[in-house]
């Protein structure tokens, strides 16, 4: 195993478990093509039964073996050195792709591409019979080959995708949260009047060579008070925006407003005033702010007049 915080096993004699299976399983797909491909054309049913139970059967298999792959790893937790940071959107994307990569073997994802490669693949290997008893006596007579193959690269393919899936015990300290799940709401936060920047902020914490991405937000600074104020988007449960401002730096952080529900364009207008408002009437007026002010409260009153059940 290897040292530190993280402890991982030696995944040479599970990959070759998942090897020898995906070959066997490969081998009796294309015994069953052999026999069933015979009376295809009296009942074709049969051998839809038979190369769909091959595909499912295979999976069980695949997942004792990957479970017990992905879950040899021991985690002690380390004191974590915590700082908070903040980015664009595009440097939290080539962020994340580092860190999956880094990370593959700790994170739990749902990768969309390798079920949709894996449907495609057994939706062939089932039909492909049928099309290529058209074709020449040399083709006809490659499908069983043709189809264990088709298997052989489903199992692969589901071991790849299953492996991906399942957490193990550091699945928990090694949270991911997607660029393209946070795209929508950074999108309507930009498109807000009064704010100036509209961001990813998130807590990066470092210990013994690792390091984990935690609390990430979207984030947006409003113009003028970008020192002062931020507007924070809430992931998980919660679902809150809220307007966080600091009047005094010695003081704690003080919460203007919160909104809950569906991230609007004209529900963040109103955060952004009201926000704006309570910084004014706290540090004076000023000639900077109270434009900035008189545009939110111009596009607040248009989104009013377009949309007044929300007002």
């Amino acid at each position: 195993m290897s040292e530190g915080p993280i402890r991982t096993g030696s995944f040479f004699l599970y990959q070759v478990a998942i090897s020898l299976v995906v070959f066997i399983w490969g081998f009796i797909g294309f015994e069953v093509a052999q026999f069933q491909l015979l009376p295809i054309y009296e009942t074709p049913s049969t051998w839809i039964a038979w190369s769909v139970f091959v595909f499912i059967s295979i999976i069980p298999a695949i997942t004792g073996i990957t479970w017990r792959m992905k879950t040899n790893v021991e985690f002690t937790e380390p004191e974590w050195n915590f700082r908070e940071r903040e980015v664009t959107l595009s440097e939290y994307e080539t962020m994340m792709v580092q860190y999956r990569n880094e990370y593959r073997n700790f994170l739990s994802i749902v990768d969309y591409r390798l079920i949709v490669l894996a449907i495609l693949l057994s939706i062939i290997a089932v039909t492909s019979p049928f099309v290529l008893m058209r074709t020449t006596f040399l083709l006809i007579a490659a499908t069983p080959v043709i189809f264990g193959f088709m298997v052989l690269l489903f199992g692969l393919v589901c071991s790849s995708l299953i492996f991906k899936f399942i957490p193990n015990d550091l699945t928990p300290h090694f949270p991911f949260v997607s660029a393209k799940s946070l795209e929508s709401t950074v999108r309507i936060m930009q498109q807000t009047p009064g704010i100036s920047w509209t961001g990813i902020g998130m807590t990066i914490g470092e210990a013994g060579g690792f390091y984990t991405v935690r609390d990430v937000s979207p984030i947006s600074k409003i113009e003028g008070i970008e020192s002062a104020a931020t507007i924070r988007c809430h992931l998980g449960e919660s679902g809150k925006i809220e307007s966080i401002l600091i009047l005094d730096e010695s003081k704690s952080p003080i919460v203007i407003g919160e909104l809950t529900g569906i991230v609007s364009s004209a529900e963040l207008i109103k955060l952004v005033h009201k926000t704006l408002s309570v910084y004014v009437k706290a540090k004076g007026e000023d000639e900077f702010l109270e434009e900035v002010l008189e545009e939110v409260t111009h596009f607040m009153k248009h989104s009013e007049e377009e949309n007044p059940e929300t007002s």
